[in-house]
């Protein structure tokens, strides 16, 4: 072979190389991306995981039946029932308890009758075992029964319900941290147990969120108008302001419209995929605070401030709420007195009846529901969504049965018609949105 012949053939082998020497560094990028994509989405501390036999010594035979089991908002809740031939029981917990024996005891609720103990933590939707206190590790959700002569047992719990999913919940974020809380029923030696996995992971995965902003009405819907001013446009420029103000505690935040679409909200478009019930279900936020202005038909001297909640909850936030308002932003307490529960607070729900069922098979946790959709329907059988589809001017609601949802209030910041209040939330916007942020920031100890 002559020369010329042997520089292509090393040109060849050298191109060949180079072709080879490219292909393995683009395979080796590619599993760098799947590595850094794989840790940003589960950057766990390194713990271990959970498994019962670290408590399984101190179980009794019998497992307790659990028939509802639900997150709301911050605070995980279960009801059920354990045969039981005990006449002489003194009191009965849930416990969330370590393998070192530490425990967290949740307030329930019980009642014993030939030889069946029923129980339930579900006195209040937004209370029960707070995950935001769980520190890092394992914990198992036990029933522990106290009889009259000092002897304590433990039983574990069986899911005698339809979610057999497990939950993945994300604590709020405080200090640029959060911990991931893996909420499972695990199985072993024929016996069943509900176990909490925490583990610290170094930020928020991309679709997830701490709350949730929905600034009310838009698009198409004005809401309340006064003159030249609009309710959607107000509360969407206050909203844009408290989201501000919650990023600079840390918090991650998510608006259901930002004003940046050119017709961000149609009025039958709230269950769709991007509709902002859908929004709210898909966020994994623990609270959603929705704004709005507040009309009324009679010529009113007063107006003030309405925060409205879900029936059967605890109304510290709620109270939270209207009161800064009305220290920070100078203004009322609403004399509204239909469906008051406090002052500045209020619970307006329908009642379950033949006509609502229509929507769907009610499944919620009690006898009444919230009237206000973006409470109702972001909470899941916790406070009775049921929109199913049926009624095509509303649209469905794919999480109307999840047994998971975020802890809702809406706040009608103030009457429009009301010249003074108007005025108010117009030139005062900011001290009513720094009230807000920083109940959000005492009630959760966001940040000292």
């Amino acid at each position: 072979m002559n020369s010329r012949g042997k520089h292509k053939k090393k040109k060849k082998n050298y191109q060949r190389r180079n072709r080879m020497v490219l292909l393995a560094f683009i395979l080796l990028l590619l599993l760098v991306y799947v590595i850094i994509q794989k840790r940003e989405d589960e950057t766990y501390a390194t713990t271990t995981s959970a498994s019962l036999g670290d408590i399984i010594d101190i179980i009794e035979d019998g497992q307790a039946d659990v028939s509802k089991y639900l997150v709301y908002g911050t605070h995980l809740n279960l009801e059920g029932s354990l045969d039981i031939t005990n006449p002489e029981i003194e009191d009965v917990k849930i416990v969330a308890k370590k393998s070192s024996g530490d425990e967290v005891t949740v307030d329930t609720t019980y009642e014993y009758e030939s030889g069946s103990l029923k129980f339930s933590t579900l006195d209040k939707i937004n209370t029960g075992l707070n995950l935001e206190s769980l520190d890092v590790g394992n914990y198992y959700m036990l029933l522990k029964v106290t009889s009259s002569n000092g002897e304590v047992n433990y039983y574990s719990l069986e899911n005698d319900t339809e979610y057999k999913e497990p939950i993945d919940y994300y604590t709020l974020t405080r200090n640029n941290s959060n911990s991931k809380i893996d909420i499972s029923f695990l199985s072993q030696n024929g016996v069943s147990a509900l176990a909490l996995n925490i583990n610290t992971v170094s930020r928020l995965p991309n679709n997830v969120y701490d709350v949730v902003i929905d600034p009310g009405h838009g698009g198409n819907d004005t809401g309340a108008i006064s003159g030249s001013y609009e309710e959607d446009k107000i509360v969407l420029e206050n909203a844009l302001d408290l989201k501000k103000k919650l990023e600079s505690l840390g918090l991650k935040v998510l608006l259901t419209r930002d004003g940046t679409e050119t017709d961000e909200y149609d009025t039958y478009n709230i269950y769709d995929e991007d509709g902002r019930v859908t929004m709210a279900n898909e966020s994994g936020a623990k609270i959603l605070v929705s704004l709005h202005m507040n009309s009324n038909e009679s010529d009113l001297v007063h107006g003030g401030v309405e925060v409205y909640a879900a029936p059967n909850m605890d109304f510290t936030l709620a109270k939270s709420f209207a009161d800064n308002i009305v220290k920070e932003a100078n203004t009322s307490y609403s004399r509204m007195e239909n469906f008051k529960e406090e002052d500045g607070v209020y619970v307006r729900t329908i009642e379950v009846n033949r006509n609502y069922n229509t929507f769907r098979d009610y499944k919620g946790i009690y006898d009444e529901v919230p009237y206000l959709f973006i409470i109702r329907e972001i909470g899941g059988i916790a406070t009775g969504a049921y929109v199913n589809g049926s009624n095509s001017s509303y649209g469905e609601n794919i999480y109307r049965n999840s047994n998971v949802g975020v802890e809702g209030y809406l706040i009608e910041l103030g009457y429009m018609n009301v010249n003074s209040d108007l005025r108010n939330v117009l030139n005062n916007g900011d001290s009513y949105m720094q009230a807000i942020t920083d109940s959000i920031n005492s009630y959760y100890s966001i940040k000292q």
